[in-house]
């Protein structure tokens, strides 16, 4: 299904306001890899937890693509130990009770293997109250199809939807004063598959770039509310049940 109408323009939202909309509810993070929740809105799972809203994260993925050359760390080990990963950064956050949920599907493939359904059903038995998912701005194809599928199974729950940015906001060299920087930054080390210095046998994989994962725990977190919504994925794949 498509939407022929274009969408109305995105909305700028504070962190007050987004833990305001949550309510009595969770605040559910879906994550396309482990370490998106983390790089994107770290500080804000942070600051509700500090303040006793319940949290939630979906991981789309595991990450298990990220170094696909790697003989030491074939994908079903890389998958284990970045989930690991995420828990770890969670609880660096102070957000290691929170709720945890691991679709598996295919780093890469979240496109094709996208289920509005499956996702709809994650959250209603998280009781989420506000969805926050990577902005379509974002150049990662996971990122983009994410941002369409938490729409649609938003929209079908009457549930508010933010995006945060990730790539998007390293792109536009966004800076600012993050007062939970500190914490954020410890987290993101957690994700220490991601840093360069720990999967060394691929040396095409993936890794954050110091100055990029300075961009990324300094600057301020982005957050916009989605006004219109769109239910097409990229590359002409519709959404399935």
């Amino acid at each position: 299904m498509t939407n022929p109408r274009r969408p109305r323009p995105f909305r700028a939202i504070g962190v007050d306001r987004i833990l305001r909309l949550a309510g009595d509810r969770r605040i559910v993070v879906i994550a396309p890899h482990p370490d998106d929740e983390t790089l994107g809105c770290g500080s804000l799972i942070a600051s509700a937890v500090g303040r006793r809203i319940p949290v939630g994260v979906v991981a789309l993925t595991d990450g298990d693509g990220s170094h696909p050359g790697s003989q030491a760390w074939p994908p079903a080990a890389l998958g284990r130990l970045r989930a690991g990963e995420m828990r770890r950064a969670l609880a660096r956050l102070g957000a290691g009770g929170v709720a945890v949920r691991r679709l598996g599907w295919g780093d890469g493939r979240v496109v094709a293997d996208a289920r509005v359904g499956h996702l709809r059903r994650q959250l209603v038995a998280l009781r989420a109250g506000v969805v926050l998912v990577t902005s379509d701005a974002d150049h990662h194809l996971d990122h983009r199809a994410a941002a369409r599928l938490a729409a649609a199974a938003a929209r079908s729950l009457g549930l508010p939807l933010i995006h945060y940015a990730v790539w998007s906001r390293v792109l536009s060299e966004s800076r600012g004063r993050d007062c939970l920087r500190g914490a954020k930054r410890w987290a993101a080390l957690a994700h220490r598959s991601q840093l360069g210095t720990y999967i060394t046998d691929d040396p095409a994989g993936f890794w954050l770039e110091p100055a990029t994962l300075a961009s990324l725990v300094g600057g301020r977190e982005r957050f916009e509310q989605q006004v219109g919504f769109r239910t097409r994925l990229d590359g002409g794949h519709q959404l399935r049940e």
